[in-house]
């Protein structure tokens, strides 16, 4: 999968790739990044008011969606 970063070219963390490339494809109308960046902060995958990922953000990032879905937090 290729990186996608925002802005300055800074490269997203994993989970936020996924979720954004998601949101893209199911939902036009809707700024994925600020959607994505909502979602996963509120579940404690990324730290509040930042795109940086917490140590649970990164685990998941690393698994598929499949295993994400299969082994809930």
């Amino acid at each position: 999968m290729a990186r996608i970063s925002k802005g300055g070219g800074r490269k997203l963390p994993a989970i936020m790739e996924k979720a954004v490339l998601r949101i893209k494809a199911s939902s036009p109308g809707v700024n994925p990044y600020a959607a994505a960046s909502s979602v996963l902060q509120k579940s404690g995958s990324l730290r509040k008011g930042t795109n940086t990922p917490t140590k649970k953000g990164v685990t998941r990032g690393a698994k598929s969606r499949a295993w994400r879905h299969a082994h809930p937090a």
